[in-house]
């Protein structure tokens, strides 16, 4: 999923749980966005290019097969162990349980999560189906 889409979900999971608590609203939003800048994290330090822009120059064509004459480096996965639910959500998780005002972040990092490995299977069904081209672009 995109930025935009972890948003805009994070969103409705806010105000849904906590709509008269702004500051665990914002800790949900927070923690369904902010995971993915480990995304960045890993792109800065591959390629050494501190620009967001660059960064997300590349996330646009990493995906599309290469095409002749393309030279561009592809940088494998950019996708860290945050983005592993099996080895993020118990601890948290635990800790959310001793701690209350982690347990908002903690929900919008569930979600997050959750959204990106159920959207998978369906993500590349679709990319291989049209020939490695954006769907959405």
């Amino acid at each position: 999923m995109n930025l935009q889409e972890h948003l805009i979900t994070s969103t409705l999971l806010a105000v849904s749980l906590y709509p008269r608590q702004p500051l665990a609203a914002a800790l949900v939003i927070a923690g369904g966005v902010l995971v993915d800048l480990d995304h960045l994290a890993l792109y800065i330090s591959r390629t050494g290019d501190w620009s967001i822009s660059g960064a997300l120059h590349y996330n646009r064509y990493r995906h599309r097969f290469p095409q002749p004459g393309d030279s561009r480096p592809r940088y494998g996965s950019l996708r860290s162990r945050l983005h592993h639910p099996l080895i993020v959500l118990p601890p948290l998780w635990a800790l959310a349980q001793r701690l209350p005002w982690v347990r908002p972040l903690a929900a919008g990092v569930t979600l997050h999560l959750l959204l990106d490995h159920i959207a998978l299977p369906f993500v590349w069904n679709i990319y291989l189906r049209v020939g490695g081209r954006c769907v959405r672009c």
